[in-house]
């Protein structure tokens, strides 16, 4: 029993001697500097970053490129609150959370120290409204819904087509923005149908047109030129047909025999 003892205390002896010789070696204690330095740097880190973060808060945010949407709908759309921190705010999350509105086409973000953040983007334009099924949406030059509407806007021409064709209405909004960005008739109420690309119809007030495909330009600059006859004239017009090349039929309205 006593030879146990000893044996253990002799061990007991040995280990401690073993712990205290790797604790005082110098590559130990070059070791236990390191990790301290490490940690000493990464808590002040932490304390500087936060620091940091409170110094920087957003206190203004800066839109610009927007025409139809308003700084509040973008900053609501972007989720951006004054008083968080410019350093923690991601770009490609802000980007990625507007590029959600088929409103905008492009954006860019842009931080200035210390609490600034400056949106720029690039909205879709609005080129006509669409009727569907009694529903009006606004509709881009790429034929993208960017909006649903109660009444119609003076400003767009209002399309209505016969059947759901993707082509037939790529061509009809090519029409529909020579009228827009040309402003060819003003505030005039303006009304584009068709069932198939060759009969593509222009209704303006109550002046039936008939366009057909192609040469848009050409085409209605020539019915300016005849409408202002047809007025001097005082001629009532049951329709105007502008789908031949080298004349234009201006069809009268009959007169009713009575009796």
């Amino acid at each position: 029993m006593l030879r146990k003892n000893r044996k253990r205390k002799n061990r007991l002896k040995r280990d401690s001697r073993n712990i205290w010789d790797i604790i005082l070696h110098p590559l130990f204690k070059i070791f236990v500097s390191v990790v301290l330095a490490v940690g000493i740097v990464t808590a002040g880190s932490i304390m500087l970053y936060r620091i940091l973060q409170r110094t920087f808060t957003i206190n203004k945010i800066v839109v610009s490129g927007n025409r139809h949407l308003t700084g509040g709908d973008i900053i609501a759309l972007a989720r951006i609150k004054r008083g968080e921190s410019l350093l923690s705010l991601r770009s490609a999350r802000i980007e990625r959370s507007l590029l959600k509105s088929p409103w905008i086409k492009d954006v860019s973000i842009r931080k200035e120290l210390p609490g600034t953040i400056i949106i720029r983007l690039k909205e879709a334009e609005p080129v006509a409204i669409l009727k569907k099924k009694k529903a009006l949406y606004i509709i881009s030059r790429e034929g993208i819904v960017l909006d649903r509407i109660k009444e119609k806007e003076s400003f767009l021409p209002v399309i209505t087509l016969k059947r759901n064709d993707k082509a037939l209405l790529k061509e009809v909004i090519r029409l529909a923005r020579i009228i827009k960005n040309d402003n060819l008739f003003n505030d005039r109420k303006v009304e584009i149908r068709a069932g198939k690309q060759e009969d593509i119809t222009l209704v303006v007030d109550d002046l039936i047109i008939k366009v057909g495909k192609g040469d848009y330009k050409k085409k209605l600059v020539r019915l300016l030129e005849i409408e202002k006859q047809i007025v001097r004239r005082g001629i009532p017009v049951e329709y105007i047909d502008l789908r031949f090349s080298r004349r234009v039929i201006v069809h009268p309205v009959k007169e009713r025999i009575n009796g």
